[in-house]
Protein backbone atom coordinates (compact mmCIF):
# COMPACT_ATOMS: atom_id res chain seq x y z
CA UNK A 1 0.00 0.00 0.00
CA UNK A 2 1.45 3.47 -0.91
CA UNK A 3 2.63 5.17 2.43
CA UNK A 4 1.10 8.61 1.77
CA UNK A 5 -2.29 7.59 0.70
CA UNK A 6 -2.27 5.91 3.91
CA UNK A 7 -1.33 8.50 6.04
CA UNK A 8 -3.96 11.65 4.30
CA UNK A 9 -6.57 8.29 4.90
CA UNK A 10 -5.71 8.21 8.66
CA UNK A 11 -5.46 12.35 8.55
CA UNK A 12 -8.74 12.19 7.12
CA UNK A 13 -10.17 9.73 9.78
CA UNK A 14 -8.60 11.30 12.69
CA UNK A 15 -9.67 14.60 11.47
CA UNK A 16 -13.28 13.40 11.16
CA UNK A 17 -13.07 12.22 14.72
CA UNK A 18 -11.91 15.23 16.27
CA UNK A 19 -15.26 16.67 14.16
CA UNK A 20 -17.69 14.35 16.18
CA UNK A 21 -15.64 14.98 19.58
CA UNK A 22 -16.29 18.74 18.58
CA UNK A 23 -19.77 18.16 18.23
CA UNK A 24 -19.92 16.80 21.57
CA UNK A 25 -18.71 20.11 23.41
CA UNK A 26 -22.18 21.61 22.78
CA UNK A 27 -23.85 19.21 24.90
CA UNK A 28 -24.34 20.08 28.81
CA UNK A 29 -22.38 17.89 30.78
CA UNK A 30 -25.45 16.66 32.14
CA UNK A 31 -25.90 15.32 28.91
CA UNK A 32 -22.36 14.34 28.56
CA UNK A 33 -22.58 12.27 31.87
CA UNK A 34 -26.08 10.72 31.29
CA UNK A 35 -25.71 6.93 30.53
CA UNK A 36 -27.96 4.31 29.38
CA UNK A 37 -28.01 1.63 32.02
CA UNK A 38 -25.62 1.57 35.12
CA UNK A 39 -23.40 -1.37 33.61
CA UNK A 40 -22.91 1.73 30.34
CA UNK A 41 -20.25 3.95 29.71
CA UNK A 42 -21.58 7.77 29.41
CA UNK A 43 -19.91 9.67 26.66
CA UNK A 44 -17.01 11.17 28.64
CA UNK A 45 -16.31 8.19 29.65
CA UNK A 46 -15.81 6.69 26.47
CA UNK A 47 -13.87 10.08 25.50
CA UNK A 48 -11.49 9.37 29.33
CA UNK A 49 -10.95 5.87 27.85
CA UNK A 50 -9.67 6.75 24.31
CA UNK A 51 -7.47 9.75 26.76
CA UNK A 52 -5.63 7.17 28.12
CA UNK A 53 -4.92 4.40 25.24
CA UNK A 54 -4.16 7.55 23.08
CA UNK A 55 -1.74 8.12 25.86
CA UNK A 56 0.32 5.45 25.76
CA UNK A 57 0.69 5.41 21.73
CA UNK A 58 1.09 9.31 21.95
CA UNK A 59 4.09 8.92 24.57
CA UNK A 60 6.21 6.55 22.07
CA UNK A 61 5.23 8.36 18.90
CA UNK A 62 7.24 11.57 20.58
CA UNK A 63 10.24 9.62 21.28
CA UNK A 64 10.33 7.47 17.95
CA UNK A 65 9.04 10.25 15.18
CA UNK A 66 11.62 12.48 16.56
CA UNK A 67 14.82 10.45 16.81
CA UNK A 68 13.64 8.50 13.15
CA UNK A 69 15.85 8.91 10.49
CA UNK A 70 14.14 9.88 7.34
CA UNK A 71 13.24 7.48 4.81
CA UNK A 72 12.29 7.15 0.41
CA UNK A 73 10.62 3.96 1.32
CA UNK A 74 6.97 4.99 -0.30
CA UNK A 75 5.02 1.67 0.25
CA UNK A 76 3.86 0.11 3.75
CA UNK A 77 3.46 -3.52 4.50
CA UNK A 78 0.52 -4.25 7.01
CA UNK A 79 2.12 -6.81 9.79
CA UNK A 80 0.30 -9.94 9.93
CA UNK A 81 0.02 -8.94 13.83
CA UNK A 82 -1.17 -5.37 12.89
CA UNK A 83 -3.81 -6.36 10.11
CA UNK A 84 -5.40 -9.11 13.08
CA UNK A 85 -5.46 -5.91 15.60
CA UNK A 86 -6.78 -3.77 12.73
CA UNK A 87 -9.63 -5.88 11.84
CA UNK A 88 -10.78 -7.15 15.33
CA UNK A 89 -10.88 -3.28 16.51
CA UNK A 90 -11.74 -0.83 13.60
CA UNK A 91 -15.70 -0.38 13.00
CA UNK A 92 -16.73 -2.01 9.60
CA UNK A 93 -17.59 0.97 6.62
CA UNK A 94 -21.48 0.43 8.09
CA UNK A 95 -20.55 1.53 11.60
CA UNK A 96 -20.85 -1.75 13.14
CA UNK A 97 -18.54 -2.50 15.73
CA UNK A 98 -16.80 -6.08 14.88
CA UNK A 99 -15.38 -8.27 18.09
CA UNK A 100 -16.98 -6.79 21.25
CA UNK A 101 -13.97 -7.29 24.21
CA UNK A 102 -14.14 -6.53 27.70
CA UNK A 103 -11.88 -3.54 28.56
CA UNK A 104 -8.32 -4.12 30.01
CA UNK A 105 -8.27 -2.66 33.79
CA UNK A 106 -6.05 -0.20 33.03
CA UNK A 107 -7.94 1.65 30.33
CA UNK A 108 -10.99 1.88 32.22
CA UNK A 109 -11.95 5.57 33.20
CA UNK A 110 -12.34 6.80 36.40
CA UNK A 111 -16.18 6.88 37.39
CA UNK A 112 -15.63 10.63 38.47
CA UNK A 113 -14.45 11.87 34.48
CA UNK A 114 -13.41 15.60 34.00
CA UNK A 115 -15.39 17.99 32.01
CA UNK A 116 -11.96 18.79 30.49
CA UNK A 117 -11.49 14.98 29.32
CA UNK A 118 -13.45 16.58 25.84
CA UNK A 119 -10.82 19.14 25.15
CA UNK A 120 -7.75 16.60 26.16
CA UNK A 121 -8.94 14.37 23.18
CA UNK A 122 -9.63 17.32 20.83
CA UNK A 123 -5.92 18.20 21.72
CA UNK A 124 -4.59 14.98 21.04
CA UNK A 125 -6.47 14.21 17.84
CA UNK A 126 -4.25 17.68 16.75
CA UNK A 127 -1.13 16.29 17.94
CA UNK A 128 -2.20 12.72 15.74
CA UNK A 129 -2.49 14.83 12.78
CA UNK A 130 1.18 16.47 13.47
CA UNK A 131 2.61 13.02 13.69
CA UNK A 132 0.72 11.87 10.70
CA UNK A 133 2.18 14.25 9.01
CA UNK A 134 5.71 13.81 10.41
CA UNK A 135 5.52 10.29 8.96
CA UNK A 136 5.26 11.59 5.33
CA UNK A 137 9.26 11.51 5.57
CA UNK A 138 9.22 8.31 7.86
CA UNK A 139 9.89 4.47 7.29
CA UNK A 140 6.31 3.28 8.58
CA UNK A 141 7.54 -0.22 8.34
CA UNK A 142 10.87 -0.20 10.11
CA UNK A 143 9.61 2.00 13.45
CA UNK A 144 8.12 -0.48 16.07
CA UNK A 145 5.57 0.54 18.38
CA UNK A 146 4.74 -1.36 21.55
CA UNK A 147 1.27 -2.45 22.01
CA UNK A 148 -1.06 -1.14 25.21
CA UNK A 149 -1.26 -4.93 26.25
CA UNK A 150 2.33 -4.80 26.64
CA UNK A 151 5.84 -5.59 24.64
CA UNK A 152 4.58 -9.37 23.73
CA UNK A 153 2.83 -7.32 21.06
CA UNK A 154 4.24 -4.78 18.90
CA UNK A 155 3.59 -2.66 15.67
CA UNK A 156 4.94 -1.68 12.60
CA UNK A 157 4.19 2.13 12.95
CA UNK A 158 1.91 1.97 10.22
CA UNK A 159 -0.08 -0.65 11.85
CA UNK A 160 0.09 1.45 15.24
CA UNK A 161 -1.88 4.49 13.64
CA UNK A 162 -4.13 1.91 11.84
CA UNK A 163 -5.05 0.45 14.98
CA UNK A 164 -4.96 3.59 17.10
CA UNK A 165 -7.43 5.58 15.04
CA UNK A 166 -9.47 2.40 14.62
CA UNK A 167 -9.82 2.66 18.15
CA UNK A 168 -10.55 6.09 18.21
CA UNK A 169 -13.43 5.62 15.60
CA UNK A 170 -14.71 2.31 17.67
CA UNK A 171 -15.57 4.68 20.74
CA UNK A 172 -16.73 8.18 18.98
CA UNK A 173 -19.93 5.38 17.60
CA UNK A 174 -19.95 4.25 21.09
CA UNK A 175 -20.58 7.42 22.42
CA UNK A 176 -22.55 8.55 19.69
CA UNK A 177 -24.72 5.08 20.37
CA UNK A 178 -24.99 6.42 23.81
CA UNK A 179 -26.49 9.29 22.81
CA UNK A 180 -28.87 8.02 20.42
CA UNK A 181 -30.12 5.18 23.54
CA UNK A 182 -30.39 8.76 26.22
CA UNK A 183 -32.87 10.25 23.43
CA UNK A 184 -35.21 7.33 23.14
CA UNK A 185 -35.07 6.97 27.13
CA UNK A 186 -36.68 10.30 27.53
Amino acid sequence: MNKLELINSLIADTQEVKNEALKFSSLSKSDLLSKPSPEKWCVLECIEHLNIADAHYIAQFDNKLTNAAPSDRSDFKPGWMGNYFVKMIKPKDDGTIPSPMKTMRKFVPEINVQHDTLSKFIEDQDYLIDALEKSKTLDLNKIKITSAIGSIVTFKLGDAFRFLIGHNQRHIIQAQQVLQQMETVT
